[in-house]
């Protein structure tokens, strides 16, 4: 049982902050805090298990950043499922802002800029778990991001419920147990999302989320591609780029990183009998040079390095 906790109670006042700031980078990926604090005190208790990593934390007001930089630094994508216990938090991801109250909880991609304001102090049940094992419930993440289930609509107080004791049980759940009630945490997580947004009138009038869903479900053509996309939705190619652009995105280079996503996803199982190029094709690249060449700028390392990385950590694990 790998659990880590960590009390500002055992630092100086003077170095708890600064303390803070390593410990919230190692639990909850990297982060750029702002400002200091003469005092602070923040408790966290971290668990890894399945692929996920579960975090109980309380702590004092503070406020915090995360761009390209620290996004840089993080080896793995994952998705962030971000519960309230107590006190209230602000969190801004894309063009959306949401203040999250006791009960709400919000789902946050570790790829994209994030802000975050803990306005009071919090109790909070933080959720980190592999893009990847997140498709298996959201086959499309990316539709979902910085959306918040309020504690009080539609599946909001089941799903909070849930969260609430999973929270309190961190540390007295065996192993066996737990691993298997992660499947059901992340498909209730996922029933309260879909919920909230077939409920959403915003959701459902936005083309966005529409176009999304069509890029994804045609990813593997290689004509996918602005002016494609655009007849298909009946829309003008600049109304497309327009949409994109409000949320800080282009239309290929997101398609591109998709595709990278998918084509990681698959060498990371070391399961596919696909050769690289093969692979690239079938995820509608057109060059194999190129798509290693952007393979690696995304990931820091080449498909082949990659594939043969995981190979050798199955037959590790065998």
């Amino acid at each position: 049982m790998e659990i880590q906790r960590w009390d500002t109670a055992e630092v100086a006042k003077r170095d708890r902050f600064a303390a803070w700031t390593e410990v919230l980078n190692a639990t909850h990926l990297e982060w750029e805090l702002v400002g200091t604090a003469k005092d602070f005190n923040a408790l966290t208790t971290t668990r890894n298990i399945g692929g996920l990593k579960l975090i109980a934390c309380r702590c004092d007001p503070c406020e915090g950043r995360r761009g390209p930089t620290q996004i840089g630094r993080s080896d793995e994508s994952y998705i962030g499922i971000l519960f309230i216990l107590a006190g209230r938090e602000v969190v801004r991801q894309m063009d959306h802002e949401e203040l999250l109250n006791p009960g709400d909880f919000i789902v946050w991609d570790s790829t994209r800029a994030m802000q975050f304001r803990v306005v009071e102090p919090l109790q909070k049940f933080t959720i980190l778990a592999p893009r990847s094992m997140v498709r298996r419930f959201l086959p499309n993440p990316d539709h979902f991001v910085a959306a918040r289930v309020s504690g009080g609509e539609s599946l909001g107080p089941l799903v909070g419920a849930y969260l609430r004791q999973l929270s309190t049980h961190l540390q007295s759940l065996e192993d066996k147990d737990l691993r298997l009630v992660l499947g059901t945490t992340l498909e209730l997580v996922s029933a309260g999302i879909h919920a909230k947004c077939r409920d959403d009138e915003s959701y459902r009038r936005d083309p966005f989320h529409d176009i999304q869903r069509f890029i994804l479900q045609n990813l593997g053509d290689p004509e996918l591609k602005p002016a494609y996309i655009a007849a298909r939705n009946s829309i003008s190619v600049r109304y497309l780029h327009k949409i994109f652009a409000r949320r800080g995105l282009s239309v290929s280079r997101w398609i591109q990183q998709q595709r990278l996503e998918r084509c990681k996803d698959e060498l990371s199982t070391g399961l596919t009998a696909a050769s690289i190029t093969e692979l690239a094709f079938a995820w509608g690249f057109n060059d194999s040079s190129h798509f290693s060449r952007c393979f690696r700028g995304r990931f820091g390392v080449p498909p082949r390095e990659l594939r043969r990385a995981s190979r050798t950590q199955g037959c590790d694990r065998i």
